[in-house]
């Protein structure tokens, strides 16, 4: 078994029995485009060194430590739990513990991960003399070639927001972890039933939440269960409610967005704030331009002026309405085309009008800004097109309109499905923004051209799809005030 078993057994053990049962792609959220064991040993100044390799057993490692004091993925195994140590120096019966994290923080996270390590380090016995944390410099921007040392921080304590938090030793020393009985459970674990508990949906929803509750997948589109923000909707249905339209008001914590969905359950399925949908709407200008922007993350910047973290926008859509006609352009780039990017968008996009696009303030704005400081000789035009930027998301996230059939979902793929059914984001190879990433990494190292421009035909369909859908929401939104 590997920690991440115990950390899934201690969060939920039939999370854990589900995922040894079922296997799950791995995707992976950064591009790393950097050989990071390298960049480090440049940082340490470390000359000689030893890559573990899968798999590989504690007695293999140790053996390995005779011939090398710094071993990169370092892999032991002590009463059944394997871990990969991210670097470790060895000096007879002594070892530091190097962990390597794609963050701009070290926090105390890291260091209930170094307690496993601990605890089969100590079982192969090894002494740990210290405990460090590698961790991204936040003020770091590429300059012509990568600067490692430059790049990484080393700490023995944890960093938060730039200060220092406590000794890494001292923490780990003093968590109180019982894994010879944890495992001991684990091995003797036979069967779970489904319990649904606040562990279900916390922070990251349980990708077998469905697997647990599969009735949730076919309720009704106006059941309790799709009130969003609710602590009470399970003891609502338990207690025999099954509909938005029977809440009840004194289990309802009574945010906008909960009003709007049960009064759309009492008004034939679809609610609207007639008055500040219009003020919404009357602000709009043609011709209006449909954006949307796909991107990638780089813990580790690969081009100048990219800072650690930084992303590298790869491709758009636009769909621009005068009014009568609906014209589409599209970019999509390889490698470092922000410039390229930013020159197409430029021609592209009407000087005047309102620019829309789906959570604009979170995404396309900051996208644009980028450019803009990449390329000071765009800046000013850039920037106008952020002073015309609305986001469609408005008049769903805050109350305005709300249709049951959105299900208490607001993305942008939910609206366009419900809008129409026959060209919808489950038709496509890329349904999601994830998957176009993937897909978009795909295409970077193809070889095959036949593959590379079937992945740019995805991309770019995906892609167009969000812009046409942000024209139709547009026009659905005008035909609800138009039968008013």
């Amino acid at each position: 078994m590997h920690v991440s078993d115990i950390k899934r057994f201690l969060r939920c053990p039939r999370l854990y029995q589900l995922s040894l049962e079922t296997k799950t792609k791995f995707h992976l959220y950064f591009n790393i485009s950097t050989d990071i064991d390298e960049s480090i040993a440049k940082k340490l100044n470390i000359e000689k060194y030893y890559v573990g390799i899968t798999n590989q057993e504690s007695s293999d490692t140790l053996l390995v430590a005779n011939n090398y004091n710094w071993i990169f993925k370092a892999r032991f195994s002590y009463n059944g739990l394997r871990i990969r140590v991210p670097l470790l120096y060895v000096d007879g019966n002594n070892c530091d513990v190097y962990s390597i994290v794609l963050s701009t923080q070290a926090l105390e996270n890291e260091g209930n991960n170094m307690a496993y390590t601990k605890y089969v380090l100590e079982g192969n016995g090894l002494k740990i003399n210290n405990y460090y944390i590698l961790f991204l410099n936040r003020d770091y921007v590429y300059k012509d070639k990568l600067d490692d040392d430059k790049l990484w921080i080393l700490t023995d304590h944890f960093i938060k927001d730039g200060r220092k938090m406590g000794n890494i030793h001292e923490y780990v020393d003093n968590i109180s972890l019982n894994l010879d009985e944890i495992i001991y459970q684990m091995n003797k674990f036979e069967f779970a039933l489904p319990i649904r508990t606040s562990k279900c949906t916390s922070r990251n929803r349980c990708p077998f939440y469905e697997d647990c509750f599969p009735l949730e997948k076919i309720i009704s589109n106006n059941s309790i269960l799709t009130l969003v923000s609710s602590k009470y909707k399970y003891d609502m249905l338990n207690d025999g409610i099954r509909y938005l339209k029977d809440a009840d008001l004194d289990r309802v914590e009574g945010n906008k967005v909960q009003m709007a969905q049960i009064k759309a359950d009492r008004n034939n399925g679809l609610y609207v704030d007639e008055k500040a949908l219009k003020k919404w709407y009357g602000q709009l200008e043609l011709p209006i331009s449909f954006i949307d922007f796909e991107w990638d993350l780089f813990p580790i910047p690969p081009y100048n002026d990219m800072k650690v973290m930084d992303v590298l926008l790869f491709q758009y859509s636009l769909h621009v309405y005068d009014g009568k006609k609906l014209s589409h352009f599209e970019f999509l780039g390889e490698g470092d085309s922000r410039e390229e990017i930013a020159i197409s968008l430029l021609e592209n996009i009407p000087k005047k009008g309102s620019v829309i696009a789906y959570n604009a303030t979170g995404a396309e704005k900051i996208r644009i800004k980028e450019l803009a400081n990449y390329f000071p000789q765009y800046s000013d035009r850039l920037l106008k097109i952020n002073d015309r930027l609305i986001d469609m998301a408005i008049p769903f996230v805050t109350g305005l309109v709300y249709d049951t059939r959105m299900r208490g979902s607001f993305t942008l793929n939910t609206i366009e499905n419900m809008l129409d059914e026959k060209h919808s984001y489950d038709d496509l190879e890329v349904s999601d923004g994830m998957k176009a990433v993937e897909i978009y990494r795909e295409m970077i190292i193809c070889q095959d051209e036949i593959q590379k421009q079937e992945y740019k035909k995805q991309l770019l369909e995906y892609c167009g799809l969000d812009t046409y859908s942000l024209y139709k929401i547009y026009k659905w939104l005008n035909k609800i005030l138009s039968d008013r």
